[in-house]
């Protein structure tokens, strides 16, 4: 067998794993947060159910910021071809 030397992972996009920033204002439920406005960090895979649930709790969005590269590890990976 013949080792194949590959950077990060197979992905369609990169941009699934980058990190965003969401500034949340007018969330209702005090028992979820306790401040009138807080920036919330998810994968940008993940925004869309994460503006779903800040909708709900009754927030709007005021931002929303790509913070950076993706977090995969983007290390040589050898695979069996």
């Amino acid at each position: 067998m013949t080792q194949m030397t590959t950077i990060g992972t197979p992905q369609i996009s990169e941009y699934d794993d980058r990190i965003v920033e969401i500034e949340v204002t007018g969330v209702c439920r005090q028992d979820v947060k306790r401040v009138s406005s807080y920036k919330k960090k998810v994968t940008h895979g993940r925004m869309n159910e994460a503006m779903r649930e800040i909708y709900s709790l009754g927030g709007k969005v005021v931002g929303v910021t790509l913070l950076g590269e993706p977090q995969a590890n983007n290390q040589p990976v050898e695979t069996d071809a």
